[in-house]
């Protein structure tokens, strides 16, 4: 009970980690406004299937170490996240019985969201234009949606996580 309980955390914490190094991972100059939102998605992903487990707290600790690790300002995408994932959770449950493609268009308008919000608070803070390729990104994250939700699902499914 206790080691399947220890696997269990550690494959959400893996995924977090692997998201986080896919977030700093370079691309090319003329492909990186198509940088997919990597935490987004499995932040997105895990309040989904587990909203139990995982929330609004994982959100802003999350933000922090994305702040951290990016070095902005601290606290701006733990905000961002934390504010974005409330209504997630809050509805969650319908949410998680649309079809994929449209979580997909749903996806492409929440990364869209949380990286205008970044933008907004950025730009209240200090100067700071925005990067409409940033559509571009949105659009990758809603486009590999099922596959990082199929994925995801296979892999929490193998380690019983409910």
């Amino acid at each position: 009970m206790q080691t399947r309980f220890i696997l269990q955390w550690l494959t959400i914490l893996s995924f977090f980690v692997v998201a986080l190094v896919l977030e700093l991972a370079p691309w090319p100059l003329g492909f990186q406004a198509f940088k997919p939102a990597w935490l987004v998605l499995v932040l997105l992903y895990w309040v989904l299937a587990i909203p139990n487990k995982v929330s609004i707290g994982w959100a802003f600790l999350l933000g922090l170490v994305w702040d951290l690790i990016l070095g902005s300002t601290l606290g701006i995408h733990a905000l961002v996240l934390s504010v974005t994932i409330y209504f997630v959770a809050k509805n969650y449950l319908v949410l998680r019985n649309l079809s994929l493609w449209f979580q997909s268009l749903l996806v492409i308008a929440f990364v869209f969201i949380v990286r205008l919000a970044i933008f907004l608070i950025e730009f209240s803070l200090h100067t700071a234009f925005f990067n409409w390729q940033e559509i571009f990104g949105a659009l990758a994250s809603g486009i590999l949606w099922p596959w990082v939700f199929l994925l995801m699902r296979k892999m929490r499914r193998k380690v019983k996580l409910h």
